[in-house]
């Protein structure tokens, strides 16, 4: 025992000399660590990925790229009740050190990124390495049951729909604020506050990093998201999470009318007001979601008040989903057989907005916020939950406890032509002219395998291809009378597949 503790003494100082550096050194505090309060976990994934027709049969066709995320947390609980959790993370596209870590800045030197990286496996660090996660826990908080949890965090909620972690991207998710859950038999209530961007001297007369400005000089105009959400357990294995969530933001807007339409766009007050039923009974399971977006936004359009940072658009979108299956359990394999709808509200004003035609005094379109996509629209990540309308069959059977084999068949269209295709990261994957009347963005088939080896390693290999539908079909014909305007290169209404291969280790 008393080598043990020798050992991982060492073996501790080591971990935290690697990750700390001087701090190790010039605090003798961090030699006094207890082994046996200390934890320490990992991650290995590895992901080999391609599409075929990645464009549609534009410029860059085909894609494909190797990527890995290595994982290392770091976890020490001081007291029962008094903890901390830091979580390191490498996640680079294979050969992308090449790239300078800069691809927008290689354009022309033969140092080309993909859209698989772009979106899905690029590293968001210059360095290559990043904190994934690093807070402080405190339980029993002043109250049994109540925790609080401060510092960069995943946030959670429901089924991922609006704040995910997004496990499939090599980076994922995280959030910096502070979040107190208090749990009982009969309820959870999470509160909590969350910093998406600090926009500290990008407005004009401020000073970066000064917490007190000057005389004349200008605040920050920050980005900050803060929500209640509630998890009722009336019964057993079902639940009810009525949430309310406030998107505030500061920045101002860039003068365009079309930015009004991008990923949370800047200067905002956006209110989200939902609720979702989950549970199951016997074979069947089933969920329910739906979701009220009200508030304020800019239009962006020049000449608006104090340059163009007057709200003047009001926001009156909405988004509903509705998940039911049946597994039949007595059944060899125990197949599952699913249905499912998605819908999300969008702008019919939007191409002219992107026209610059002016106030409208309406925004529709529904802001997805933080989700977890991928495994919801379709896993080729060509939908969000924004301007669409889904409809999903899902089939899957378990050859044995620790495997998985499951068919997918997906129809995605437009809940409104004038609006945009928005694609699962909800950025505008192609922006729809004022004459479009084609909803049909096309039809996707997934095929997926998983399985798990002695617990700790994973494998799954997929298979996705897409069947382009009229709005496609169209914007490849040219069709003046209902084309599409395209932002990215799309000459061809040719079939897209995607595949990938992964592993993972964890320990």
């Amino acid at each position: 025992m008393q080598i043990r503790n020798k050992f991982t003494g060492w073996l501790t100082l080591a971990v935290f000399a690697t990750v700390g550096g001087a701090m190790v050194a010039a605090d003798p505090a961090f030699a006094k660590v207890d082994v046996d309060k200390l934890t320490v976990s990992g991650e290995a994934r590895i992901r080999y990925e391609y599409r075929v027709g990645a464009t549609f049969g534009g410029t860059q066709a085909n894609e494909s790229a190797a990527s890995h995320r290595i994982r290392v947390g770091i976890g020490y609980d001081l007291t029962p009740d008094v903890g901390f959790f830091a979580q390191f993370q490498d996640a680079r596209v294979y050969g992308s050190e090449g790239c300078a870590f800069a691809p927008a800045a290689t354009a022309g030197n033969g140092c080309a990124t993909t859209g698989i990286g772009a979106v899905s496996s690029a590293n968001n660090s210059g360095t290559g390495v990043d904190l994934h996660q690093g807070y402080i826990l405190v339980k029993n908080a002043g109250a049994q049951g109540l925790s609080l949890k401060l510092g960069r965090q995943e946030i959670i909620f429901g089924d991922h729909r609006l704040f995910g972690h997004f496990g499939w991207s090599q980076i994922g998710n995280s959030f910096d604020g502070a979040r107190g859950t208090w749990a009982s038999k009969m309820a959870d209530v999470d509160l909590f506050w969350a910093r998406i961007s600090d926009n500290d001297g990008a407005a004009a007369g401020s000073t970066a990093g000064v917490i007190f400005p000057a005389a004349g000089q200008q605040g920050t105009d920050d980005q900050d998201i803060f929500g209640a959400y509630v998890t009722l357990k009336p019964v057993a294995n079902w639940t009810i999470e009525p949430y309310w969530f406030l998107l505030t933001d500061g920045r101002t807007s860039a003068g365009a009318a079309a930015a009004t339409y991008t990923t949370q766009a800047p200067n905002q007050h956006r209110h989200t007001l939902g609720g979702r039923i989950n549970g199951k009974a016997g074979g069947l399971d089933a969920t329910a979601e739906g979701a009220w977006q009200f508030g304020s936004v800019s239009s962006g359009v020049a000449g608006g008040l104090a340059g163009n940072q007057y709200r003047d658009l009001h926001i009156n979108a909405h988004a509903e989903a509705v998940k039911v299956g049946y597994t039949m359990a007595a059944v060899p394999m125990k197949p599952r057989i699913g249905v499912e709808f998605n819908y999300a509200s969008g702008d019919g004003d939007n191409a002219s907005s992107a026209a610059g035609a002016g106030n409208r005094g309406n925004m529709n379109t529904f802001d997805n916020l933080f989700p977890t996509n991928h495994f919801h629209y379709g896993y080729m990540d060509l939908m969000a939950w924004k301007n669409m309308v889904n409809y999903q069959v899902m089939f899957d059977v378990k050859p044995s406890d620790v495997s998985k084999f499951q068919i997918n068949f997906i129809w995605h269209r437009l809940a409104n032509t004038r609006d945009n295709w928005y694609r699962a990261g909800q950025v505008a994957y192609a922006t729809s002219a004022a004459s479009n009347q084609a909803a049909s963005i096309g039809q996707e088939l997934d095929i997926h395998y998983w399985h798990t080896f002695k617990e700790k390693f994973k494998f799954e290999v997929g298979y996705g291809h897409f069947f382009t539908g009229e709005y496609l079909e169209k914007l490849a014909t040219k069709n003046t009378t209902g084309a599409p305007t395209s932002t990215a290169t799309f000459t061809s209404n040719g079939d897209q597949n995607w595949g990938y291969v992964m592993t993972s280790v964890l320990f």
